[in-house]
């Protein structure tokens, strides 16, 4: 089944259904994701890109000379800290229901674009542009867009945590 012919008959462009196939595979490896970690490790997962990201950033340019190694790096940090930090961040989603279903799908949902928009802000953007649309990339990794990836899953974590209260 080729979706991009699909959208093609139904006369939307190549671009717009290259962001909509975008979407559509991080909507299901978010699914995919929160149910694999769980909502018990969630949390920690979220600090812990932060942790790997600010590892990152910190380490000599000359250590890790391409965009590969900052990548492998990237993804070694934060999956070693998720599968070893069950003890340093114990911080779990409480609840049941669709409501509760929902809030675990939004956060990992939040965390797979966070992850996104640090891959591809390492990925150099010719690189990046054969994997995503010209647009994606922007609402990725260009001008405010990092910061509010950053930031919206925190944001989400303050108002879920004042709510539940």
């Amino acid at each position: 089944m080729d979706l991009y012919n699909i959208f093609s008959q139904i006369g939307v462009s190549p671009k717009v259904a290259q962001d909509v196939m975008l979407v559509l595979f991080v909507a299901f490896i978010s699914f995919v994701y929160g149910m694999l970690v769980g909502r018990y490790r969630l949390i920690p997962a979220l600090i812990n890109i932060f942790a790997s990201f600010a590892v990152l950033s910190v380490v000599p340019a000359n250590v890790l000379p391409d965009y590969n190694s900052k990548l492998i790096l990237f993804f070694a940090l934060w999956g070693g800290l998720t599968i070893f930090s069950r003890k340093f961040f114990d911080v779990p989603f409480y609840g049941s229901g669709t409501s509760f279903l929902w809030r675990v799908f939004s956060m990992s949902f939040l965390q797979g674009v966070l992850l996104l928009s640090i891959a591809f802000s390492i990925i150099p953007r010719k690189v990046a542009l054969t994997y995503i649309s010209p647009n994606a990339l922007g609402y990725l990794t260009e001008g405010w867009a990092p910061l509010i990836w950053m930031t919206l899953p925190l944001v989400y974590l303050f108002f879920i945590y004042r709510r539940s209260r």
